[in-house]
């Protein structure tokens, strides 16, 4: 009987007078399935996360990986007990994420660094007037259209470049929001998943990974011993990282648990 009804549906919806239609329920559906929802940290999924799941579990150290100008960190900082280590490599977003990091004393620690496979220099290309767009791909920046026309060489540090000169034995969360980059991060983050074993990683998805050709099962290989979940307005769902529907390149969060 289902069956007979969806394939009714899809013969009457796939005809052009009701495409469009179509289209607005498909949209409706992707929205309560975790993806398109970015317009605040409640619909995205990220407020849920960190008051009803990290936070409870009392965490030492997170680190925000792309910090942009601190929201993510501040919201860390006002939830948790946890100090937060914040690297952002944008001259201008580094600035206003200093400031807001400034009143947390040694509980946040804010570094001008980018994160990647290696400790380097790479030029990273961005607009003023959409920073939190900021990506080291020229390519994928252009294919977008983000017109990322400023360029600036920053210092890059892998995570476990950074993380063997600090004495820490503890991490929480690793959240890296990288605009694409996050396969570089994690390579660059082996002996660091390994060794101090984060109980979270979060990872932004979106366009950027289809057009460098990364898949969420991709990076979920990266991360071996850890079980995928995806955010949702107040919520989350297990998912298979290996399903075509979890691996639809639009935004979403998508939280590494270590099993």
């Amino acid at each position: 009987m289902l069956d007979a009804i969806i394939a009714l549906y899809a013969k009457l919806f796939s005809r052009p007078p009701l495409s469009k239609l179509n289209n607005v329920l498909l949209h409706a559906a992707l929205r309560a399935r975790g993806y398109f929802n970015y317009r605040n940290d409640k619909e995205s999924g990220e407020d849920f996360f960190i008051r009803r799941v990290l936070a409870p579990e009392r965490p030492v150290v997170c680190i925000d990986i792309g910090a942009n100008v601190g929201n993510y960190s501040e919201k860390l900082l006002r939830n948790t007990e946890a100090q937060v280590i914040s690297f952002e490599p944008v001259p201008l977003s580094f600035e206003k994420l200093r400031e807001r990091s400034e009143p947390w004393g040694d509980r946040s620690i804010a570094l001008n660094q980018g994160v990647g496979e290696t400790s380097g220099r790479l030029a990273i290309h961005y607009n003023p007037d959409a920073l939190e767009l900021a990506s080291f791909h020229s390519d994928v920046d252009r294919l977008m259209g983000l017109e990322n026309s400023k360029r600036a060489e920053v210092d890059v540090v892998s995570l476990d470049d950074y993380l063997q000169s600090q004495d820490l034995s503890q991490i929480d969360l690793i959240k890296i929001d990288t605009e694409g980059f996050e396969p570089e991060v994690l390579r660059g983050a082996s002996w660091t998943v390994a060794t101090l074993k984060p109980r979270y990683i979060q990872i932004e998805f979106n366009w950027h990974h289809l057009l460098r050709g990364a898949t969420l099962n991709d990076l979920a290989e990266l991360l071996p011993g850890y079980e995928v979940y995806q955010l949702l307005p107040g919520g989350w769902v297990r998912r298979d990282p290996s399903h075509p529907l979890t691996n639809i390149y639009a935004f979403t969060n998508f939280v590494f648990v270590r099993s």
